[in-house]
C-alpha cells in the first residue's frame, strides 16, 4: 500500500494526493536504517528500468516527471528537517519517538499541504495508540485495523503455532494489531475494553454519593504537569462512574475551574491535596467558596505513602471487578483512562493520583469499602 501511495498518489481521483509518477517529492521514513534497506530493496523492484536517475547513498530515485522518492531513516531526526513534502510514509510509527513526527516531519508537510500514511504494527499504548485513536474524531483523517488473519496467504495452522510459542500478549500485538497494554505497565489492557465507557450518567435515585477529587499542578508550562480533578459517582450496585478534567493551568485557573466543576457536579466530598504547598491552594478554596455562597464540602488529604504504591493498592480490585465507568466523549476522561493504562510508565500520573484520592474520600467520609491508612483526611469548611 505504502509502495502505491508513494509512486500513484492516491485519493478519491487521480492527482487528489499526489505521487512521484506525478511529480511529488515523497519521503519514506523507517525507524532505523536496517528497516530502511529492505524498503529500499522494494522500491528498486517497483521502479525497476523506469527510473531518470538513482542515487544509493542518499537512497534517492527520480522519475522523468519529476517526482522522487527518497528513503529515510529516523536514527538521526535532525536530518529529516528542512525539505517541504507532498507526500510521506512513516512506516513502523509506533517504533519513532513522537518527537520525530511533532518536530521534524509534521512542519515539513506544512508548504505543500501534503499526505501522510501511518503504517505500523502496534507497540502498546503509546503515543501512535494516541494518534489512532484520534483519528476516529477527525474528519480529514481515516484508520484501518488490519489483522494478519484476515490474509488469506498466510495459513491457519501458522496461527495457531505462533499463538504457542509467542503468548497472549506479543501475538494479540503482531497478529492481530491490537493496541495491548504497554509492556511493564501495572494495570492490564483487559481492564481497558470498550464497556468501560458511558454516554450517559444514572439517574439521581441510583447514586449514592457524588465526590471529588483534585491533584493540583506543578504550574502551567506546557512540560509541567496537569492539575486533575476527578469527579466520582458512586451508584446502588457499587459501581463508579467516572469524569475527568486534565489540564496544565495555573493555581488561579485551577480555583476557578474547581468552583465551576463542584458548581454542575454538586459533590458530596471535595478533596484536595493538602501536602506541602498545596495546603495554601486548599485555603483558597475555602474562602472563595465562602464569598461565592457556595456550601462547599472540603476535605484535605494529607497523603503518606508512596504514590505508585497508593495508586496499586486503591484502584487495582475495582479496575479488576470492572467497577469502573468513564465518561465517553471526555477528554479529560480519555486521557485519564491513557493514563491508568500506561501507569506507572508514563510521565504523568495526575488522573491516576486523582481518581485514587477520590476513591479513597469514598471509603474515609463514606465508609464504603475498607478504610484507608495511607493519609490523613481533615474536614476544612462545610
Amino acid at each position: 500500500m505504502g509502495l502505491m501511495a508513494a509512486l500513484r498518489g492516491h485519493g478519491a481521483y487521480r492527482g487528489e494526493r499526489r505521487g512521484a509518477i506525478d511529480g511529488a517529492n515523497i519521503w519514506w521514513v523507517a525507524p532505523t536504517y536496517g528497516v530502511g534497506a529492505k524498503i529500499w530493496r522494494d522500491l528498486k523492484k517497483a521502479c525497476h528500468a523506469g527510473w531518470s536517475g538513482k542515487w544509493e547513498s542518499d537512497r534517492r530515485i527520480e522519475l522523468p516527471g519529476g517526482g522522487c522518492i527518497v528513503v529515510k531513516s529516523a536514527d538521526a531526526p535532525a536530518a529529516l528537517r528542512g525539505e517541504g513534502l507532498d507526500g510521506l510514509i512513516v512506516d513502523e510509527a509506533a517504533y519513532m519517538r513522537e518527537s520525530v513526527w511533532r518536530d521534524a516531519l509534521r512542519p515539513a508537510l506544512s508548504d505543500a499541504q501534503g499526505w501522510t500514511i501511518f503504517t505500523s504494527t502496534p507497540n502498546g499504548r503509546n503515543w501512535f495508540y494516541k494518534l489512532f485513536e484520534a483519528a476516529q474524531e477527525e474528519n480529514e483523517w481515516q484508520r484501518w485495523q488490519l489483522p494478519t488473519n484476515q490474509n488469506p496467504l498466510v495459513p491457519g495452522n501458522e496461527f495457531a503455532a505462533a499463538r504457542r510459542e509467542m503468548g497472549a500478549r506479543a501475538f494479540a500485538q503482531e497478529y492481530l494489531a491490537r493496541f495491548v497494554e504497554t509492556q511493564g505497565a501495572e494495570f492490564s489492557g483487559a481492564y481497558f475494553h470498550q464497556d468501560i465507557w458511558f454516554d450517559h450518567w444514572p439517574p439521581d435515585n441510583r447514586i449514592r454519593w457524588r465526590v471529588m477529587a483534585l491533584d493540583p499542578s506543578k504550574g502551567g508550562t506546557e512540560r509541567s504537569d496537569y492539575s486533575a480533578f476527578v469527579m466520582v459517582a458512586l451508584d446502588d450496585n457499587g459501581v463508579m462512574w467516572v469524569d475527568a478534567d486534565l489540564k496544565r493551568r495555573d493555581p488561579v485557573q485551577i480555583v476557578a475551574d474547581g468552583l465551576r466543576l463542584a458548581h454542575w457536579f454538586q459533590p458530596d466530598a471535595f478533596g484536595v491535596e493538602v501536602n506541602q504547598y498545596h495546603g495554601i491552594l486548599a485555603g483558597i478554596f475555602a474562602e472563595r467558596s465562602k464569598t461565592e455562597g457556595m456550601m462547599l464540602p472540603l476535605h484535605g488529604i494529607r497523603n503518606h505513602e508512596n504514590k505508585v504504591t497508593r495508586i496499586r493498592a486503591t484502584l487495582t480490585p475495582y479496575l479488576a471487578r470492572g467497577e469502573f465507568r468513564f465518561q465517553a466523549g471526555s477528554p479529560g476522561a480519555k486521557l485519564l483512562v491513557e493514563q491508568l493504562a500506561a501507569f506507572p510508565l508514563d510521565k504523568h500520573d495526575d488522573g491516576p493520583d486523582a481518581l485514587e484520592m477520590a476513591v479513597r474520600l469514598l471509603r474515609h467520609v463514606f465508609e464504603f469499602g475498607p478504610n484507608a491508612h495511607h493519609y490523613s483526611v481533615e474536614r476544612i469548611y462545610t
